[in-house]
């Protein structure tokens, strides 16, 4: 699992926070059913080459985001992007097997500029890979956002349009098995315990949950973007979804150690969502799609790993008041150097009960 820390912002909603620790201490620790620990061969060796019982150390520089985007029922190229002001995290982190902790601290040379306003936030992003399974546990808390390209919205038409007031908050997991784990590997690319030596692929099968809220001091909408929805004072839309999906994974291998890794799932899914003016509020519910895509690149061998990789979960809700789609895009870039360590007998012996928990369920 990875857990990757940032700079906190205070949460209000205790249900939804309270949610979110359950999703990660879900993630955190597998219940073991089996009774045994199994120790035969569950991948063919000829294609990707297993470390998990060494100790994979990671330098990285990573960056997250939880952007909202706007899209209009009229005019569908007048995209309203509202992004975060994140910083640039340099982070250490290890992996065990499919335990993974990384700690991130933000870089102060690198903050982004002060013109387009601060941002709050409580980033959870966790992501599980096993053999088989891939989970993307997500729990959100940001405030403060800016509007893009810049003098959009704005009233001088060159500066940002600041939204310190506006929140966005998600929780949510989404699971999808990988149907040929024999010989392709999620783990190599992503997690850098593994190393992929030949190409492979395999089909994705699974499904995803997720709760949101949206609010504003006033209308999410600017009103020199769009006056009559503005005039609508649509300040805080509430979302609900589920649904399931298929994908594909590929690695692409050549000359043994570079490698191209890229996955994408589409989701169809049930949701229900509600737009408020704070006074009063209209519900629709119906049926959206929703993405997630996983990138990986760079260069790997049985003792390092060298790449970047990319995470991305985009998630629509179709209102019933104003007509317009939001859309919920999260996730992180990282440039990463990883390396594997031989554990000594005594090392062994203090991470042998993470043999019992870990990788016995979702295997």
């Amino acid at each position: 699992m990875h857990a990757w820390g940032s700079p906190v912002w205070p949460v209000r909603d205790c249900l939804m926070y309270r949610f979110t620790l359950l999703l990660l201490i879900t993630g955190c620790v597998h219940v073991h059913l089996n009774g045994q620990t199994q120790y035969a061969p569950d991948h063919d060796s000829s294609y990707y080459a297993s470390y998990r019982e060494k100790l994979t150390a990671r330098l990285y520089l990573s960056r997250k985001y939880t952007a909202l985007l706007l899209y209009p029922p009229y005019d569908r190229t007048s995209t309203l992007k509202y992004r975060p002001n994140t910083s640039l995290n340099l982070g250490l982190g290890a992996s065990f097997r499919s335990l993974t902790l990384n700690i991130g601290f933000g870089l102060n040379s690198f903050n982004p500029h002060l013109e387009k306003g601060k941002t709050r936030y409580f980033d959870l992003q966790s992501h599980v890979y096993t053999r088989t399974w891939n989970l993307d546990l997500l729990g959100e808390f940001y405030r403060g956002y800016y509007l893009a390209p810049k003098g959009l919205g704005a009233g001088d038409g060159r500066s940002y349009y600041l939204r310190p007031d506006l929140g966005l908050q998600l929780t949510g997991i989404a699971a999808y098995r990988a149907l040929q784990p024999k010989k392709f590997s999620y783990q190599a690319g992503l997690l850098q315990n593994e190393w992929q030596k030949k190409s492979a692929g395999s089909l994705l099968a699974g499904g995803d949950l997720y709760y949101g809220a949206l609010q504003g001091d006033s209308s999410v909408i600017p009103l020199l973007t769009d006056p009559a929805a503005a005039g609508l004072h649509i300040r805080k839309v509430h979302f609900f979804e589920l649904g399931g999906g298929l994908g594909y994974g590929y690695c692409l291998v050549f000359k043994k150690h570079y490698y191209l890794l890229g996955s994408a799932t589409v989701d169809l899914a049930l949701h229900i969502a509600r737009e408020s003016d704070g006074i009063s509020a209209n519900d629709r519910a119906g049926l959206s799609v929703n993405y997630i895509f996983h990138a990986g690149a760079g260069w790997n061998g049985p003792d390092w790993d060298l790449g970047l990789l990319w995470v991305n979960d985009d998630i629509r809700i179709r209102s019933g008041t104003s007509h317009y789609d939001y859309l919920v895009r999260t996730g992180n870039y990282r440039l990463f150097y990883a390396t594997r360590l031989k554990l000594s007998g005594r090392q062994k012996k203090i991470l042998a009960p993470v043999n019992g928990l870990l990788d016995m369920t979702l295997k």
